[in-house]
């Protein structure tokens, strides 16, 4: 698979979406960042049923001519020269999670985009039973975007407003990957004034310095806070206006331990911009 931190050579972005209104934001982001990294962008909906069609899926060259990226719904040399690449994958089944991981296994992704909380959608996707093993199962980085949240993608245009990014710290797990993933989204999505908080909850002795890659209009500060973990991230999430967090968590085996209750499924829960997981390497 291709290192996540070096997101010039991203090469799929994968996004399982349940067809409901709260899947659509989520839908957004991950065409965006797969218009961005002109890269291969899967769209995939499991259903225990086969009375769904591809054209049930969310319609990508609309939602293009829409954002003025492309000359028409029809303009398929405008969607080549975009450099992406859109395949719609319908699977029957009962499990979706067992549908996601066996397809990730066989086309392995960069990134992982999905909606959280869509509870009352076909499927729920942070509903227990399928966000956890689906994330962990992968060990992908993954975005989750609130679904009653606008995110950092306007749906009008296609204007990305990632401005403030939080990124909390520790030294285990290893921030580091994280950080460097970060600073690359920010400069393959050309933006500028990008202002990154590395937020260290505990004493200043023991905050790491994760290294910064070189870029160009990425401005970081370090800040150290005493306190509850999860009430300080999402005090100072809150305080900062971030649009986007950025959670470290552990490698393959404890990707999203979170889930039993750990610090990054309670600020996942609770945080009002997306959240993006990222397992340290080593």
């Amino acid at each position: 698979m291709v290192c996540a931190a070096h997101l010039s050579v991203m090469q799929h972005i994968f996004h399982p979406t349940d067809l409901s209104a709260g899947s659509a934001t989520a839908f957004l982001h991950a065409l965006r960042l797969a218009t961005a990294a002109h890269t291969r962008l899967t769209l995939m909906h499991v259903n225990d049923a086969d009375d769904l069609s591809a054209a049930t899926l969310p319609q990508v060259r609309t939602k293009l001519a829409e954002w003025g990226l492309i000359r028409g719904a029809h303009d398929m040399d405008g969607l080549m020269a975009l450099g992406l690449g859109v395949k719609k994958v319908l699977a029957e089944g009962e499990d979706p999670v067992v549908a996601c991981l066996d397809y990730l296994d066989r086309h392995p992704a960069d990134l992982i985009v999905l909606a959280t909380h869509q509870h009352n959608g076909r499927t729920a996707w942070l509903h227990k039973r399928v966000a956890e093993p689906l994330a962990r199962g992968s060990a992908t980085p993954t975005l989750f975007v609130p679904h009653d949240r606008p995110g950092f993608v306007d749906p009008a245009t296609g204007a990305v407003r990632l401005r403030r990014i939080l990124i909390p710290v520790a030294n285990d797990p290893d921030p580091q990957h994280a950080v460097e993933l970060v600073v690359r989204l920010a400069q393959q999505l050309g933006l500028a004034g990008v202002h990154i908080t590395l937020l260290h909850v505990g004493d200043q002795g023991s905050a790491p310095r994760p290294e910064l890659p070189p870029a160009q209009r990425v401005h970081t500060e370090h800040l150290v806070v005493s306190g509850d973990v999860e009430r300080m991230i999402l005090q100072v999430a809150s305080h900062t206006n971030a649009d986007l967090i950025v959670m470290a968590t552990k490698g393959h085996e404890g990707f999203l331990d979170a889930m039993r209750g750990n610090t990054t499924e309670r600020v996942l829960r609770q945080a009002e911009c997306p959240v993006l997981a990222v397992a340290a390497i080593g």
